[in-house]
């Protein structure tokens, strides 16, 4: 699992969603797989169902859309197979790309009417964001569970004192 999968994971299940990752499927009988599903995200009380793919690729806009939609649509005949209980409709996130495109940018970001692109620094921006406002000392967040999420409430806080205190001798690293 990269780093990416791993961050969607932590912040899903921090937010009481059960999640899985990198379910295989689709056995082709030689040994492989048809696809795999990055994260799957499943909470419990109100039954919201996500299906996450996540890359940090360098392809065209027009490369990823193809990608993103072989990759859900495949993996959409496994869902009642490999999930088989009460869920909502499927909701599915593609998070990739470091900044949108320069020419139909609609266009570019629309991988299908239920797909939602979210951009790799918005979301990791978003989490980074709800993480800052909690007091590490009041409202830690459990470094053996969530290690990356601690990372980025580590960080954000000392940032955010770092900045208060810029006048300030500050230790070089």
């Amino acid at each position: 699992m990269n780093f990416l999968e791993e961050l969607v994971a932590e912040w899903y299940e921090y937010n009481g969603y059960f999640c899985r990752t990198n379910i295989r499927f689709g056995e082709t009988g030689h040994g492989g797989h048809i696809g795999e599903m990055d994260v799957i995200a499943y909470h419990p009380k109100t039954r919201e169902f996500i299906h996450i793919e996540c890359s940090s690729d360098s392809w065209s806009w027009d490369k990823k859309r193809e990608v993103f939609k072989k990759k859900f649509n495949n993996a959409s005949r496994y869902y009642e197979r490999e999930f088989p209980f009460e869920k909502s409709d499927v909701k599915k996130i593609a998070i990739t790309g470091y900044s949108k495109p320069k020419v139909d940018k609609e266009e570019k970001l629309n991988f299908g009417s239920d797909t939602e692109v979210i951009l790799v620094p918005d979301f990791v921006a978003s989490v980074a964001q709800k993480v800052s406002k909690l007091d590490p000392w009041t409202t830690g967040i459990h470094e053996d569970t969530y290690p990356l999420l601690r990372a980025i409430q580590y960080g954000t806080v000392y940032l955010k004192r770092a900045e208060r205190t810029q006048n300030k001798k500050i230790i070089k690293i």
